[in-house]
């Protein structure tokens, strides 16, 4: 018969590698700028890359939360309005909490992924999954 820790030692080897990393996820920000009425984000798809999501889905949800009309423009995001930092980085955190962070691991390696007309976020390190809310 194994001892507790011969078994203990058995199951982290057999855990996924990114389940073991211990690096800590740093949350990327907004650099952006107001510009007469408008407001701009320099480094937008930049973001949306660095949280692995598709930049008009995470636009679309700034759209809503800041109900500022917004288009992406090469790498930036112009939106009518002035809006600051503060708020903008406020509504960028909502979003990776709602559509980014596993809500079992913590960890940011997830994907969005639709089944039968739910859209679930799957986390690669863990297995969670949970749905996630339609950005309409």
């Amino acid at each position: 018969m194994k001892s507790y820790e011969e078994l203990l030692d058995n199951l982290y080897t057999q855990l996924p590698e990114k389940l073991k990393e211990k690096t800590r996820f740093k949350m990327p920000e907004f650099r952006s700028m107001i510009q007469g009425k408008q407001t701009i984000v320099q480094n937008f798809v930049d973001v949306a890359e660095d949280l692995r999501r598709d930049p008009k889905h995470l636009m679309k949800f700034i759209t809503k939360e800041t109900a500022a009309p917004c288009n992406i423009d090469g790498k930036r995001l112009i939106m009518k309005g002035r809006i600051r930092d503060r708020v903008l980085n406020d509504r960028l955190e909502a979003y990776a909490k709602e559509y980014v962070l596993c809500g079992e691991c913590g960890k940011p390696d997830t994907t969005l992924v639709t089944q039968e007309g739910v859209t679930y976020l799957k986390c690669e390190a863990c297995g969670g999954r949970r749905p996630v809310s339609l950005i309409k």
